[in-house]
C-alpha cells in the first residue's frame, strides 16, 4: 500500500507552518501559487556508514583543525572532520567532505526547463574516485586531494564524446581545482583555467554557478560563514519513488519535471533536524551571491536547501537535493539536484541514470589515479 503524507503544505496554508518551512521551499511555492505543494511524510533516518568512517570520526574530534581563517582543513582521517561542530565553518567542512561514496561508475543526466522551452537532455557517463575517503590513508595535508572526477557525453549526438576531467583538492583556497576538457569536435584536450566560485556551467545556461554543484562545494574564502543554529524544518528526504520513477523512464520526462518544478507527486519531504549557516559576502571579494543560506541534514550532512542572494540582497536562486539512503555507498546522496532561478522562472535538474548494480556501481576502494590523468581524455577520444 502506498504510503500517503500526512499533510500538504501550499499556498493555502503556508503560514500555518511558515515557522518550520525553509524560506527556498516558501518561495516556490509563492512564485507558483497554483502547482506547487510541499507533501510531508512520516521521517525516517535511515544513515549508516562503513564502521572504518565511524573510526574516522572518532579520531577527528582530536585530529582535524581549521586554518587559513576556517577556508582550509588539516589532521582530518576519512570522515566528517568536526562532529561537534562549533561555528559554521566547521558545519560547512563537515558538508563538503560529507560521504558520498569511495568509487563511482554511473550514467548522469541534465536538463534546463522554460515556461516555455527545454533544452536537450544531456546524459553522461560518470566516473569518480574520492581520495579523501580512501580509508589506507593517513590524515590529511593542506594538498589533500578530494576527489578525481572524470565525465563523457553519451548524448545527444553533437555533444558526443566531450569530456571534463577535475581534479579536486579539499582545500580549494590553496591549490585551485584543476580542470581539462576534451573538445571531441577539435580533437584536443584543454586546460580549463577557472571552474571555480562563479565560473557559470554552460550547460545549466547559467542557472547554477561551478560552486554549486552538491548544493555548495569548493573554496569558501570568499564568504564569512555564520551558525544560525540547528532546527526542526522541512527537507526533501527518502526521495524513493522519484528514483523508481526516473529509472523507469530511463530518465527525466514532462511528467516528473514540469514547466515550472518538479512534480509534487514525485517528492517527498520529510521534518528532520538540520544546521543552519549563512554565508555572508566579504567586502574585499566578489560574487554575484551577496547572501547564501544553507541547511544540513543532521544525518548525513548533505546540504539539501540553499537560498542565495543578489547584490540588492533579494532572494534570486534556490537549490534542492532530493536524497536517499544508498546502500551500495552505504549513505544518504542524491537522487536529482535542482537548482531555481526566481527571477527568469527557469530551472537546472541535474540526476543519475540507472540503480544500483547495473550502470550505478559504488565501489569500497579509491579507483586507479592513471584514470583521472589529463592522457586518459585523450585515449577516451580515441574510442
Amino acid at each position: 500500500m502506498e504510503e500517503k503524507p500526512l499533510y500538504t503544505i501550499n499556498s493555502s496554508n503556508i503560514e500555518k507552518y511558515r515557522s518550520i518551512l525553509p524560506g527556498a521551499l516558501s518561495a516556490l511555492i509563492e512564485q507558483y501559487p497554483e502547482t506547487m505543494e510541499v507533501p510531508v511524510f512520516t521521517s525516517y533516518r535511515p544513515a549508516y556508514y562503513y564502521d572504518w568512517i565511524y573510526d574516522a570520526i572518532r579520531k577527528n574530534r582530536d585530529s582535524a583543525k581549521l586554518i587559513k581563517g576556517g577556508s582550509a582543513v588539516v589532521g582530518a582521517y576519512p570522515g566528517i572532520p568536526f562532529p561537534d561542530p562549533k561555528d559554521g565553518y566547521e558545519v560547512l567542512w563537515n558538508h563538503m567532505l560529507s560521504f558520498r561514496g569511495v568509487s563511482l561508475n554511473a550514467k548522469s543526466w541534465e536538463i534546463v526547463v522554460q515556461e516555455n522551452r527545454r533544452s536537450s537532455v544531456i546524459k553522461s557517463r560518470v566516473k569518480l574516485s574520492s581520495e579523501y575517503y580512501n580509508k589506507d590513508r593517513d590524515k590529511s595535508k593542506e594538498d589533500q586531494i578530494h576527489t578525481y572526477y572524470l565525465s563523457t557525453v553519451i548524448s545527444p549526438p553533437k555533444l558526443s564524446g566531450s569530456s571534463l576531467l577535475v581534479h579536486e583538492r579539499v582545500n580549494g583556497s590553496i591549490i585551485p581545482r584543476q580542470a581539462w576538457g576534451y573538445l571531441a569536435g577539435q580533437r584536443r584536450v584543454v586546460r580549463i583555467p577557472s571552474i571555480d566560485y562563479d565560473a557559470p556551467m554552460p550547460r545549466s545556461e547559467g542557472i547554477r554557478f561551478a560552486d554549486e554543484v552538491d548544493v555548495y562545494i569548493g573554496s569558501i574564502d570568499r564568504y564569512q560563514w555564520r551558525l544560525l543554529g540547528k532546527k526542526e524544518m522541512i527537507i526533501p528526504y527518502n526521495n524513493k519513488k522519484l528514483y523508481d520513477e526516473l529509472q523507469i523512464s530511463d530518465g527525466p520526462n514532462e511528467v516528473i519535471l514540469t514547466k515550472s518544478h518538479m512534480n509534487p507527486e514525485v517528492l517527498r519531504y520529510e521534518k528532520h533536524r538540520v544546521w543552519v549557516v549563512e554565508g555572508l559576502l566579504k567586502k574585499e571579494k566578489s560574487h554575484p551571491y551577496k547572501k547564501r543560506i544553507l541547511y544540513l541534514d543532521e544525518d548525513s550532512w548533505n546540504a539539501v536547501l540553499a537560498e542565495n542572494y543578489n547584490r540588492k540582497g533579494d532572494l534570486w536562486r534556490v537549490s534542492a537535493s532530493y536524497v536517499k539512503l544508498y546502500h551500495a555507498f552505504p549513505g544518504i546522496f542524491k537522487v536529482v539536484d535542482v537548482h531555481h532561478d526566481l527571477k527568469d522562472k527557469a530551472y537546472y535538474a541535474q540526476g543519475a541514470l540507472g540503480n544500483e548494480g547495473n550502470v550505478f556501481t559504488v565501489g569500497d576502494t579509491v579507483l586507479p589515479k592513471r584514470g583521472f590523468k589529463p592522457s586518459a581524455l585523450r585515449r577516451l577520444g580515441r574510442r
